[in-house]
């Protein structure tokens, strides 16, 4: 006989999927995140499209983090042709990927994390007593989409990105508000590392467990053309596949990633954990004094790894545009494009990790073929490590208290699936 309990349409995670754990003679016999939401073929889409199409298309991945999938699509087109951008193009790609981390990491931690900690099953019924809070979140998020209208034309979706530079740059009014805004903000920036650093996070789901973040170089930062790995690797993001090792698993639509046999995290935790020594500014002092609380061994400890970086974005964003504004800005900021016949590779972090784009193309700059893998895929099976080793230590408890701590769990992720609701499920075979 077989017992099912369901929780259904479980919010605060963009996407579609579930958790499925399979418990037989009271033992957790099988533990699956699956994704069931319909494959994109984003892919096969920019097959046979010309080189200038691509960051519109993949922007369309996601609506939360378009910004990393454009600048990840131009910087590799840029390698297929051996093209070089100046100074003022690398600065403004930093500050739209610094623009996607504010803005994302302000919706996680205030609306969609922070509830389960506070004990209400959503932002908007926690508002009555944390009506600062909340409020506070969403100027946060909306000083990242400010930065993101300015760069790219739009919030989600921007419309300016080219390989070789900007259709249309800001100017320097546009640039000196957006630096007050990013300014009034910090107090939300702040006020959440004290939210997440003062919270008591569970151990059930403590374990080893393997990292992977860019290596921006000597400064804290969002773009690289290597990867770090916890056990001391370093490797250039061109044997991308050799890190990511993606197989189809048959309960998922998204593919899972392990590294030399065992799943590994990106994200947050692991960018601050691999990185954290190059932060700057208010970070590295919140570092210093917080580095205890980050657990590598607890992957709860992510969302305070977000917080701490929400107040270096911020900061990065500011002294960034300090300097366009000092130096000057150029109107014209492409560079001449000659499509050759190539392949290319760049690596970003976006606001949940690494995500990789590669692409080969003709002599005439169409797309022959697009790989994409993004940092959700990635962690599915670092999630369902950790789901099965916390459903082993909850047990105890009975099998109707898996529910609340498991969604605890996957929720740290700040898994990008790609709509609105999921699905637990635990099954009993007596």
């Amino acid at each position: 006989m077989a017992k099912e309990v369901m929780v259904e349409h479980v919010t605060r995670v963009e996407g579609h999927g579930s958790i499925k754990v399979l418990i037989e003679d009271e033992k957790v016999k099988e533990v699956k995140f699956e994704i069931f939401e319909g494959p994109r073929f984003i892919e096969k889409v920019l097959v046979g499209r010309m080189y200038y199409e691509v960051p519109d298309i993949v922007a369309r991945i996601c609506s939360i983090c378009p910004d990393p999938h454009q600048v990840a699509a131009v910087r590799a087109i840029e390698k297929a042709f051996g093209v070089s951008v100046d100074w003022q193009t690398k600065t403004l790609r930093e500050l739209q990927l610094l623009a996607d981390i504010i803005a994302s990491h302000a919706l996680h931690l205030y609306l969609l994390a922070l509830p389960d900690y506070l004990g209400y099953p959503d932002s908007l019924s926690m508002a009555d007593k944390y009506g600062r809070e909340v409020k506070m979140g969403l100027e946060l998020k909306r000083a990242g989409n400010a930065l993101k209208e300015v760069l790219t034309g739009r919030s989600i979706h921007g419309c300016t990105v080219k390989p070789g530079g900007y259709t249309e740059v800001p100017t320097p009014s546009e640039l000196e508000r957006l630096s007050e805004i990013l300014k009034r903000s910090m107090d939300g920036a702040v006020l959440a590392v004290k939210l997440f650093s003062s919270l008591k996070y569970p151990d059930f789901a403590r374990g080893e467990n393997v990292f992977m973040a860019v290596d921006p170089g000597e400064v804290y930062g969002f773009a690289g053309d290597y990867i770090l790995v916890s056990s001391g690797e370093r490797l250039p993001v061109e044997e991308y596949r050799k890190l990511t090792n993606e197989v189809a698993v048959p309960h998922s639509t998204a593919k899972h990633s392990s590294y030399k046999g065992r799943p590994f995290m990106v994200g947050a935790l692991a960018r601050v954990l691999l990185n954290g020594k190059k932060l700057r500014g208010r970070a590295a002092e919140m570092l210093k004094e917080l580095e205890p609380k980050l657990d590598a061994f607890n992957p709860l400890t992510n969302n305070l790894a977000q917080a701490i970086e929400t107040v270096y974005a911020l900061e990065r964003a500011v002294e960034m545009i300090d300097e366009l504004l000092d130096k000057g800005l150029k109107q014209a900021a492409e560079v001449e494009i000659k499509p050759r016949k190539g392949v290319g590779v760049a690596a970003v972090e976006a606001p949940r990790g690494v995500l990789y784009h590669c692409y080969e193309l003709d002599e005439e700059g169409r797309i022959t073929k697009a790989d994409i893998i993004t940092p959700t895929a990635q962690n599915a099976a670092n999630m369902e490590k950790y789901i099965r080793v916390s459903a082993e230590r909850l047990l105890s408890m009975g099998e109707e208290r898996l529910e609340g701590p498991l969604e605890l769990l996957v929720r740290a992720y700040d898994p990008c699936i790609s709509c609105s609701a999921h699905l637990i499920k635990v099954v009993k075979i007596r």
